[in-house]
């Protein structure tokens, strides 16, 4: 006698297949980082130093390296297959060419680049040809700062939707002064209309806690990814995240295993000596990025440093010390975190493509360190197993 197969388990199959085929496809959202040993090497002329004042990458048939000199207020191109600087734009500060100094940049696509000074409120729009296409005025809050838009510091890249530019901003007046009160209300970033040059708060605050135990720096770097903006500050532990329509802050925990529970509060009666050690040298959280290619984000963690007092002020920050790269799943789960030692790497120059991080190795202490080049290491995303 024949048998027929119930229909029912041909879909059954069917659903098992494509299940299958689909988790083929799928990102892995557990990684650790691992060093490569593989370093890319971009030559620089004398008018360049070794360390940037600010990298983008940006994507493409031919991937791009976008390097930022304050000294001479241009953007430099690297062409990342070649190896090679492929055009420099240069510009005026003041005059119908002038666009102010350049502190940072945002790199849209290739028609569309955006420059932000730190002293008025004005974008300038240009091409990589260095057209100016336009000069953007616009409306800057009262007691806050035009768009802080830094590429190595604390990063926080604006976000374009639409006819519409987020951008962090910074408070004006004197920090130390600032209670927990007043901190509750201020706000961390701002939407500048690119049409009209209205601005307006979208009222992502600062969180309610952050000062309550005594006044620590409220620096924060900001990222959007996984549909969510996720909020990194200097003397927190806690990442917080909101979505596109701006709720309030939610926390989640996002310790790193070496940072003790109890950050270090800001000197009393600091002078700038204090404050740059503090800053610098103290346990902290830094920049906390969206890696697009893996779906997972990542957050610097600087471990306590004994500053040396033979290093210039203005070169301690460079003078890094020992620090940490925490990866979160886009759900904010801590995965994994990866130790780096002291003076082989400068944590303030990367950039993150589908093949990994480009971490510099241009360290000032780091032997291997060359004045007439970026170096950079492959640091590589290895998927973990699942447990």
């Amino acid at each position: 006698m024949k048998h027929e197969i119930p229909s029912s388990i041909y879909f059954s199959i069917f659903i098992l297949l494509i299940l299958a085929c689909s988790g083929k496809n799928q990102i892995p959202s557990s990684f650790q980082l691992a060093e490569s040993g593989e370093i890319i090497r971009l030559p620089l002329d004398t008018a360049t130093a070794n360390i940037s004042d600010g990298l983008q990458f940006f994507p493409g048939e031919t991937p791009l390296l976008f390097n930022l000199n304050w000294m001479e207020n241009s953007i430099q191109m690297y062409d990342l297959i070649q190896k090679k600087k492929i055009k420099e734009l240069k510009f005026d500060y003041e005059g119908p060419n002038g666009v102010l100094d350049i502190m940072g940049i945002y790199v849209h696509n290739l028609d569309s680049i955006f420059l932000f000074n730190q002293l008025v409120g004005q974008i300038t729009l240009i091409d990589t040809a260095g057209t100016i296409k336009s000069k953007i005025t616009y409306e800057t809050p009262e007691q806050y700062s035009p768009a802080f838009i830094h590429n190595g510091y604390f990063k926080s890249p604006p976000i374009l939707n639409g006819k519409k530019l987020l951008v962090k901003t910074h408070i004006y007046g004197q920090i130390t002064s600032v209670t927990n009160e007043q901190l509750n209300e201020k706000e961390l970033m701002y939407e500048i209309d690119l049409e009209t040059g209205k601005t307006e708060f979208l009222g992502i605050k600062y969180p309610k806690d952050y000062l309550i135990g005594g006044f620590k720096l409220f620096e924060p770097s900001i990222a959007y990814g996984a549909g969510k903006y996720v909020v990194s500050l200097f003397g927190d532990h806690r990442l917080f995240y909101t979505d596109p329509r701006a709720n309030p802050l939610i926390e989640t925990p996002a310790q790193s295993q070496y940072i003790q529970e109890s950050i270090p509060l800001f000197p009393a009666n600091a002078d700038g000596l204090s404050y740059r050690t503090y800053s610098y040298y103290s346990p902290h959280y830094e920049t906390i990025e969206f890696d697009p290619y893996r779906k997972v984000f990542i957050r610097f963690v600087f471990h306590r440093f004994e500053h040396d007092p033979l290093i210039p002020v203005q070169e301690m920050r460079n003078h890094s010390g020992p620090f940490s790269i925490q990866i979160f799943d886009n759900e904010l789960k801590l995965v994994s975190e990866k130790f780096f030692e002291k003076n082989r790497y400068h944590p303030f120059d990367y950039f993150i493509t589908s093949e990994g991080m480009y971490l510099s190795t241009n360290h000032p202490l780091n032997p291997q360190t060359k004045e007439d080049e970026l170096a950079f290491e492959l640091i590589k995303f290895d998927p973990l197993e699942k447990q």
